[in-house]
This record gives structure tokens, C-alpha cells and sequence, in this order.
């Protein structure tokens, strides 16, 4: 795992209804951009930008803001679409997969 993201976990909402996004954490991961159609939990439609792939059982949730820069020097910040855990035959986490 060659990438980091620093993720921005969402606190509490302030005045305005906006959530309070705490200090940044590094994380090694795998990041593959592209650009594809899928389906959100919700049933729309969107463009998929980016998958990462996180080492064990990420602390990852919908509303944490995901930033990472590509080999460009390209700054992406962006909201999680889609989390899911892949594991082995015991259930133990391999990997937690994030579509942005």
C-alpha cells in the first residue's frame, strides 16, 4: 500500500447545521481512480470517482470527509458512497473497501 488518505471524522453540528470535521488521520491504502456509473444506498444514480482499499477493519463512516492527492499533485476531497468490509472464511477483516 503505496497511497495515504487522511480522513476527517464528522463531529458535532454547529450552528448552521454543518458537521464539525475533526484533525485529519493518515491511513496506507491502495487508491484506484476512475470513472464509473453505480448505485448509492439511496437508489441514485452517480459517477464513481475513486476505490480505496484500506488494510484491516477501517474506522470509516458516511458522513467523514476522505482527501488524498494523486501522482498529478491533485488534491481530491470527497464524502463516502459506498463502505464495505471484505473478509476471509473466518469473518475476520481483510480490508475496507470505499467508494468515492
Amino acid at each position: 500500500m503505496k497511497q495515504t488518505v487522511l480522513i476527517r471524522r464528522s463531529g458535532e453540528l454547529d450552528i448552521w447545521g454543518n458537521p464539525a470535521l475533526s484533525e485529519p488521520v493518515a491511513y496506507l491504502c491502495r487508491l484506484d481512480s476512475s470513472s464509473k456509473r453505480m448505485t448509492n444506498a439511496n437508489g441514485q444514480e452517480i459517477v464513481l470517482t475513486a476505490e480505496i482499499l484500506l488494510k484491516g477493519l477501517a474506522p470509516v463512516e458516511y458522513g467523514d470527509q476522505l482527501e488524498w492527492t494523486d501522482e498529478l499533485g491533485r488534491t481530491t476531497r470527497k464524502n463516502p458512497v459506498r463502505i464495505d468490509v471484505l473478509r476471509d472464511f473466518s469473518g475476520k477483516p481483510l480490508f475496507t473497501k470505499v467508494v468515492v
